[in-house]
């Protein structure tokens, strides 16, 4: 098992693969204008796809799941099918630079804390051409909280993800792609927690026995403890926010 394996173990079966909860989720579907009858939702890099399904339940439309790895797609078809909403839920294995739809062709794009992987920025401008004229995108990103923030957090930020900006530069990236800022708020510390570092740390502990001596693997899990630990030394210097904007 090579370490993208081992990584993708850690992760499988977990609620979610970042922060967030259904409580947020539903705080940020809150924020858009009605939607249209039946409407097409998208939800980008939606892994094992807790907010896809909480997304089906608040739109009332088609939900499309987008990820790249497909153990994710089938692990959000199976929740789809205990929940009772296979019928609103479609699945597409496809890279987020490369998405096989046409132009205009949903009401709302989502995205938690996945649009990273392509560059923010980028994304805010790729993501609109699938957009219907007057459609919205809501996205969750990692995002500075304060212009001072203790040198392990500045150290951590700096190197993990040195394209961090602050709630405002962020507000401006969309403006600058041709949206309107609807609304916008900071995840709550609890949404890192519950569905997220707790679990994986339960789970650390057991893939670190399993794979005592692979150099690799032992790296990777110090590094997902040295996440949590500067998460929970700091966690007023960084955090995740979520933007709700609608295309001009």
């Amino acid at each position: 098992m090579d370490t993208m394996e081992i990584f993708y173990a850690l992760f499988s079966g977990l609620p979610r693969c970042g922060p967030g909860s259904n409580t947020s989720t539903r705080k940020a579907f809150s924020l858009l204008p009605p939607l249209p009858p039946n409407p097409k939702v998208l939800d980008i890099g939606c892994g094992p796809g807790m907010q896809t399904l909480e997304l089906a339940r608040l739109a009332g439309g088609t939900v499309t799941g987008v990820d790249n790895h497909a153990p994710y797609l089938e692990e959000l078809r199976r929740r789809a099918d205990l929940a009772g909403l296979s019928g609103k839920i479609e699945t597409v294995r496809a890279d987020m630079t490369a998405l096989p739809f046409p132009e205009e062709s949903f009401d709302l794009v989502w995205s938690e804390g996945a649009l990273y992987i392509m560059g923010f920025e980028k994304a805010l401008s790729e993501m609109r051409r699938f957009l219907k004229p007057g459609g919205c995108l809501a996205a969750s990103e990692l995002v500075w909280l304060t212009a001072s923030p203790s040198p392990g957090a500045r150290d951590f930020i700096e190197t993990e993800y040195p394209a961090a900006r602050d709630i405002a530069a962020n507000c401006a990236l969309f403006e600058k792609a041709g949206y309107e800022i609807l609304g916008r708020f900071t995840l709550p510390e609890e949404d890192w927690w519950t569905h997220y570092y707790d679990p994986v740390s339960v789970r650390l502990d057991r893939f670190e026995r399993e794979h005592a001596g692979v150099e690799e693997a032992q790296a990777l899990f110090a590094a997902v403890r040295r996440e949590i630990a500067v998460f929970r030394s700091d966690p007023e210097s960084y955090g995740y926010a979520f933007f709700v904007a609608r295309k001009r």
